[in-house]
């Protein structure tokens, strides 16, 4: 506890003692106000508005003096301290107004005059992630949802997953108090990248991976000015992996925000009603256990603005405390051997130690060091103790209206933390995320360049304690020019290169870790063209071509929008994006645990990328199977990493040796047996379900034999779409959306792609039965209860050539869908004014189906997101008594899971939360909040493989200088 307090005041006192503003003389505001002249803006000639309440906000928006206007529109605010100001222009049916950077002099007068438009645009903010141009919400040719600056100042989110998991067509698949898994209409995945998601204009998932780690985004709070979610399609201006969606963090300039916010939040947390679920089971049955440990987060800002053209920013956040505790059921196992390992003081001779060697040579005294640190690793179990910490800095400048640079870089350090992957859960230590960025505006005209990097030496599995590491970086460079032809017609035109750079030492990518790298090359233009009679049709074309695909990728797109007048819209658009394999599905190449058999012997799960080339089996001419690897070869002297050609009399030689350590006397019997022929035994092909209980099935769809695993294709999703968005009243804002998605190529999740074989119980009883009798027979290929049966255990495995590691490997890869994935769908999200201090908003998502089955192979790919969801919420803020407050409701309905090892069905949940707000009138700038999640404290499991959520309090208090 002293190290948290003192990290946290050292923050502080750091912020403050950059941010104390001088002291000067006080001055005045004044001015008039009229109504806004359309194409004109101000005009003396206009008329005035009298009680448009006029307020001068300082540092963090706190008031530093109001007052309303008159009969003739004028006003005047004295007692204004000397400094920069926003003051802000309110009136009950008229639009909010911000004038920013007002200075004031000691001694004298700022006059400022400016019109107010009605409140047609109240409910229509400023977006400019659809079209990579600013536009009203209404006018985007796309369904756009924004999470505004005061709805993030009220919530004290841990992650942006908070911000935005009540939204439409919006999933979240939660894993902790941080941990959390965004995509936009579904097909979420643990470890998932399906949505893109950035910040200022920057991809900001974790490189390589390819993964939306929302935690190791170092934008805090504090400095995001809004929350940008496109639904479906954005491949036409961004390129590859944005087939779902997009969701745009955008960040405050130090010019248009300065001053200084501390904000210092203490949470609670239990694990809801644990000891009543599921039939009345003790919480230790479920794997779940309660603690009400506190959570601490500390954030602060600081911007300063040199003058009207330079300005500068530094923010931070620090946030520790005990996640959600959770045990797994896949990690029992390996704890139970490594504690065995532990017992026999590391042998690697002993069973339970020879689990754990893996790629490790046990002669060296190094590598018995490693072998001890990995059981150290899973004996140990989960650390559930979060802690981490992020900087971010920014320079802005503007020489002149036309122009500006913006530089900026972070870094974030998860310094401890739990993640799923695709190989079970993984602890991170000491992980780093670092960014820079390089952006300039020139009219039109935009360019950047950044630079996304990992820095990871010490996480490793939790199932197998074999080490994560990752130094894997992503460079990109854009370009995008604006061109307009007359007063009906734009281009918008751009260039993408984008370098990925994997680097994991062989922990990740294994066998490929030296021709990994994937470089992609993108262009488009758009085409905006004004029809006339409210009509826009925009038209664009995009191009790309990666390291990783044979051929380029096509992207085109068309929307075209009737707007009757300011207020409503409706669209009709066809989208066609796509989504790359990512260097996961094609390099992968790494052991997640072993599956044991008896004695020494056992197989490596292994997740295997597909490679550039695809994945081959190797054959022999006259023989029906590929060959395979068996985990018996050191019983005969042969490596358990050698092919030996699929036969009956193979698996019958294969099997005696296996025996013939367990009861010598019993296999130098049957050794007299001659070897079994191809028409005497038949034999089996059983895939592991890698899943909880893991047992073998019959592999599906090789009833023509066992193909080879082609080169992966990109993923191409079509979508044809029909929105509207209006503004009714002035007070109702309604967005609805339908579509159709028809997707290609779906890239499978990891799916065990090499088959076991087995001798045939039935064949073999038969066959043996003339040398043994029936009843020898049976208990030979049954088992006894004392030895196993030789048909009851898998003699080998057809692997591919391109296996990694030394073992026979049980190999986990990825593979294009035979079939097309269909399906509708529709959201609906409505807010309404009920006054200029109460707010209704609801949304409603619903798509047809979540469940797909391939026809050929009869195998089941999962949308892992519920058919339907929703929620509802009642506002209120009142910016005079300075009180805030916000109750939601949000359900979600139960749904298939299958992810990694993690399959089932997640039960359907309701959750309703709470925020309130207070601006304290004895402080200056002070403003307390309460948030509280799953206020019931009733328990539920957002997604399989994570533990369960009870109720989650922050109370925070934040200083605004």
């Amino acid at each position: 506890m002293t190290s948290i307090l003192s990290r946290i005041a050292l923050v502080a006192l750091c912020l403050l003692a950059i941010a104390l503003p001088a002291q000067a003389q006080d001055g005045s505001v004044t001015g008039v106000v009229r109504a806004s002249v359309a194409g004109v803006g101000y005009s003396p000639a206009a008329s005035p508005l009298a009680t448009v309440q006029v307020r001068v906000l300082g540092a963090g928006d706190q008031v530093v003096a109001s007052t309303l206007t008159t009969g003739e529109g004028t006003f005047r605010v004295d007692g204004v301290p000397a400094g920069t100001y926003t003051v802000v222009f309110t009136s009950a049916g008229w639009e909010e107004l911000r004038e920013t950077g007002v200075q004031v002099t000691a001694g004298q007068a700022t006059t400022l005059q400016v019109a107010m438009a009605e409140q047609v645009f109240n409910l229509n903010p400023i977006t400019v992630t659809a079209s990579r141009s600013e536009e009203k919400v209404l006018e985007a040719p796309a369904a756009v949802q924004v999470v505004g600056t005061e709805d993030i100042a009220e919530q004290p989110a841990v992650t942006v997953a908070d911000h935005v998991e009540d939204l439409p067509a919006v999933d979240v698949l939660k894993a902790g108090l941080q941990g959390a898994y965004v995509v936009v209409r579904g097909f979420n995945n643990i470890f998932s990248g399906a949505t893109l998601t950035m910040t200022d204009n920057r991809i900001a998932r974790v490189p390589s991976l390819r993964a939306n780690i929302l935690y190791f985004n170092p934008t805090t709070n504090l400095d995001m000015e809004r929350i940008e979610v496109v639904l479906g399609p954005g491949s036409a201006l961004y390129g590859p992996n944005a087939s779902s969606g997009v969701i745009h963090t955008i960040t405050k300039s130090p010019i248009d925000y300065p001053g200084g916010t501390l904000s210092f939040g203490v949470g609670l947390r239990s694990q809801g009603d644990v000891e009543g679920a599921d039939g009345g089971l003790p919480a230790a049955a479920e794997g779940f256990a309660s603690s009400d440990e506190p959570v601490y987060m500390f954030e602060g800002r600081y911007a300063w603005r040199a003058s009207e053209t330079f300005g500068a920013k530094i923010s931070g956040q620090y946030f520790t405390g005990l996640d959600y505790l959770y045990v797994d059921e896949e990690e029992v196992e390996p704890q139970a051997v490594a504690a065995a390992c532990q017992a026999a003081m590391y042998d690697p001779t002993n069973p339970a130690c020879a689990a754990f060697d893996g790629d490790l040579d046990l002669t060296m005294a190094g590598d018995r060091a490693l072998l001890q640190e990995r059981v150290d690793n899973v004996a140990g179990g989960r650390d559930f103790d979060l802690e981490r910490w992020s900087v971010d800095l920014r320079g802005d400048w503007r020489p002149s209206e036309d122009l500006s640079f913006i530089l900026s870089g972070g870094r974030t350090q998860s310094v401890n933390s739990i993640d799923l992957t695709g190989l079970g859960a993984g602890q991170v230590k000491d992980w780093a995320y670092n960014y820079g960025q390089l952006r300039a505006l020139y009219k039109s005209a935009f360019a950047q360049v950044f630079f996304n990097k990992s820095d990871n030496e010490d996480s490793y599995l939790l199932t197998s304690g074999r080490p994560i590491q990752d130094n894997s970086s992503l460079l990109v460079a854009q370009l995008q020019n604006a061109t307009p032809l007359g007063e009906r017609q734009r281009f918008i035109y751009g260039f993408d290169f984008l370098r990925t750079a994997p680097a994991s030492e062989g922990t990740i990518n294994g066998q490929y870790e030296d021709e990994d790298e994937i470089n992609e090359y993108g262009g488009y233009i758009q085409s905006e063209t004004d029809l006339g009679s409210q009509f826009d049709l925009t038209l664009a074309a995009r191009v790309d071509k990666s390291d990783a695909l044979e051929d380029p990728v096509f992207s085109p797109r068309a929307a075209l929008v009737y707007s009757p007048n300011d207020a409503h819209s409706i669209r009709a658009t066809f989208n066609r994006a796509f989504s790359t394999p990512s260097t996961l599905n094609l390099f992968l190449d790494i052991s997640g645990r072993p599956a044991p058999l008896f004695g020494p012997f056992r197989y490596d799960i292994r997740a295997q990328g597909v490679s550039k080339d695809g994945l081959q089996f190797q054959r022999r001419d006259g023989v029906a199977l590929p060959d395979h690897y068996t985990p018996f070869g050191p019983a005969f002297g042969a490596s358990p990493h050698q092919f030996f050609e699929t036969t009956p009399a193979q698996l019958w030689n294969e099997a005696l040796a296996a025996l013939a350590l367990l009861d010598p006397d019993l296999a130098s019997q049957l050794s007299m047996i001659p070897p079994p022929g191809v028409d005497d035994v038949d034999i089996n092909l059983l895939s592991l379900n890698t899943g909880p209980g893991p047992q073998f099935v019959p592999t599906l769809g090789v009833e023509d034999g066992l193909e080879d695993l082609p080169p992966l294709k990109p993923t191409i999703t079509n979508t044809f779409e029909m929105g509207y968005k209006g503004l009714i009243a002035d007070r109702l804002l309604l967005s609805v959306n339908g579509y159709y998605s028809r997707i290609e190529d779906f890239i499978s999740p990891l799916r065990v792609q090499s088959p076991n074989v087995f001798l045939d119980a039935e064949t073999l009883i038969a066959y043996l039965t003339p040398f043994i009798g029936p009843a020898n027979a049976q208990a030979v290929a049954l088992g006894d209860g004392t030895l196993p049966g030789v048909a009851t255990v898998p003699l080998g495995v057809i692997a591919v050539t391109e296996s990694g590691g030394d073992r026979a490997v049980i190999a986990l890869s990825y593979e294009n869908l035979n079939d097309e994935v269909e399906l509708w769908g529709s959201e609906l999200a409505a807010t309404l004014l009920l006054t200029d201090e109460w707010e209704l908003d609801g949304s409603v998502s619903l798509v047809s189906d979540n469940e797909f089955e391939d026809s050929q192979t009869g195998e089941v790919t999962l949308l892992n997101a519920s058919k339907a969801k929703g929620a509802a919420g009642v506002r209120y803020r009142n910016a005079d008594i300075g009180f805030n407050g916000h109750f939601q409701s949000r359900f979600v309905d139960g749904y298939p899971f299958d992810s990694a090892l993690y399959g089932g069905r997640v039960k359907g949940f309701a959750v309703f939360d709470l925020n309130l707000g207070y601006r304290l009138p004895t402080a200056q700038g002070v403003w307390l909040t309460v948030d509280v999640q799953n206020i019931g404290d009733r328990g539920y499991q957002p997604t399989l493989g994570a533990p369960r959520l009870g109720r989650f309090a922050m109370l925070r208090l934040r200083w605004d200088f």
